[in-house]
């Protein structure tokens, strides 16, 4: 009798903590933002525009809070996930795309968000990689450009070394003068619940422990596979 009823006290527990688990487990709102802009490019190219758009990973943990919150601590994971530029002209803003830049990498260099009441105002990070250019216009094929972002502006970065020169040129996209991108960032609904890491690390174990309980309630005990029939009676 007493071992029965350590055996449902054991079973128990072992209930309640996949329990927990599996209420742990729950997946956790984490909301992906998308924000686009479309600018002239500035001094260095006076014919070229650029439009683009980007999107940014934000934790659950962020979500609440409100101002400028640092990629560190409970809100660790911030990433910019992808972005991508296009070139046109200016002259002729209705012609087809001259070039199409992809940061395609995952980014986490992220320094910090602006939040207010689960919008996203801003971002302080970038793409740590050039993207190179074949357009004439930005400089031939010796041109590559860089993508980060100061707060809601986006910035180009490039870089120019062409053969036979003896010194390289870089310079920035014009974000100080009524040319000046401004990105407008909204929730993407589709993709704004995401399972994080740490939730999928125990709705396993919890699977898992539910899996091992009710294989060990189908298998005979030790003590049932060695008993001994009882004699018949007479």
């Amino acid at each position: 009798m007493f071992q029965m009823l350590a055996e449902k006290v054991k079973l128990g527990g072992t209930s309640i903590a996949v329990a927990a688990a599996l209420v742990c487990a729950a997946p956790a709102e984490a909301a992906i933002y998308q924000g686009d802009w479309d600018p002239a490019f500035g001094s260095a190219f006076p014919d070229l525009g650029w439009r683009g758009d980007a999107r940014v990973f934000v934790p659950d943990a962020c979500q609440a809070l409100s101002g400028w919150v640092f990629n560190f601590g409970n809100c660790s994971g911030m990433k910019i996930l992808d972005a991508e530029v296009e070139f046109y002209s200016l002259n002729d803003p209705t012609e087809a795309t001259l070039e199409t830049l992809s940061f395609d990498v995952p980014s986490n260099a992220v320094l910090n968000v602006n939040l207010d009441d689960r919008q996203l105002l801003g971002v302080v990070g970038g793409f740590p990689y050039f993207i190179p250019s074949t357009l004439p216009l930005a400089g031939g094929p010796y041109t590559e450009f860089l993508l980060f972002f100061l707060g809601d502006i986006p910035v180009l970065k490039f870089h120019s070394d062409p053969p036979g020169k003896h010194n390289s040129t870089w310079g920035f996209s014009d974000f100080t003068s009524e040319n000046r991108p401004t990105i407008t960032f909204r929730v993407v609904p589709e993709l704004q619940v995401v399972p994080e890491p740490g939730a999928l690390a125990l709705l396993g174990l919890g699977l898992g422990m539910i899996g091992l309980m009710t294989r060990r309630r189908s298998e005979p005990s030790a003590a049932d596979s060695l008993a001994l029939p009882r004699p018949a009676t007479a």
